[in-house]
């Protein structure tokens, strides 16, 4: 696929079909994204893949704590301050506006989505070692770029979600993940279910104008 092409079709997928994505496609798509640089060449990434059985046991689990109210307590919420500035904070209002338009009153649908991991059938969980800097998760964020990516060029429909990894300790025991790493983020793999209303392909969240992000000093 033409690379403007694989970009333009980064949108999120809200719910996907039932169909899992082949294994060793999986692995190609992770295998090439080891390619992503990183600081000092320190590649501090791992890669947990949930599928099947144990994926189900995770869903499970997290829709009880869910259902029960139990907050959700992110590895990286404990790591990364949580008090946006004034800037990304409007950007955040604005979206959190936005939603009822896009989804035309109907967020109950994505809450439901969202609540079930999106109906992924293969979810891709990252960590990074606990005693990591910052630039760590920089690091990873380009790891995971590049996954959507390669995972775009070969018909894959993505979906990056905090929602995914908000009871860490859940995704440890699923997906056996040592306590000195931590569940940075997860990106839920498969096809889209196009019938999905959820998946209403007008809600594109707007940008900010490109002056506002822009400047250039010779």
């Amino acid at each position: 696929m033409e690379f403007n092409d694989v970009y333009n079709q980064e949108r999120v997928t809200r719910k996907f079909t039932n169909r899992k994505v082949n294994e060793k496609l999986l692995a190609k798509i992770i295998e090439r994204a080891q390619q992503s640089p990183s600081l000092l060449n320190s590649q501090p990434w791992k890669v947990y893949i949930l599928a099947g059985e144990a994926l189900a046991g995770l869903k499970k689990e997290v829709k009880k704590q869910i259902d029960t109210g139990v907050d959700p307590h992110e590895d990286f919420a404990k790591m990364l301050s949580l008090n946006w500035e004034s800037f990304p904070s409007q950007n955040l209002a604005a979206v959190g506006a936005s939603q009822p338009y896009f989804f035309h009153n109907k967020m109950d649908l994505f809450e439901d989505s969202n609540n079930t991991m999106f109906n992924a059938q293969d979810v891709v969980f990252l960590t990074i070692p606990k005693a990591s800097p910052a630039w760590s998760v920089y690091d990873l964020g380009i790891f995971s770029q590049s996954i959507m990516l390669l995972a775009i060029n070969e018909g894959i429909a993505v979906m990056p979600a905090h929602s995914m990894v908000s009871y860490p300790e859940l995704v440890r025991k699923y997906a056996e993940i040592p306590n000195d790493e931590l569940v940075g983020m997860a990106i839920g793999l498969g096809y889209k279910d196009k019938s999905a209303e959820v998946n209403d392909p007008k809600y594109i969240p707007a940008r900010l104008p490109f002056k506002k992000i822009y400047k250039l000093i010779k």
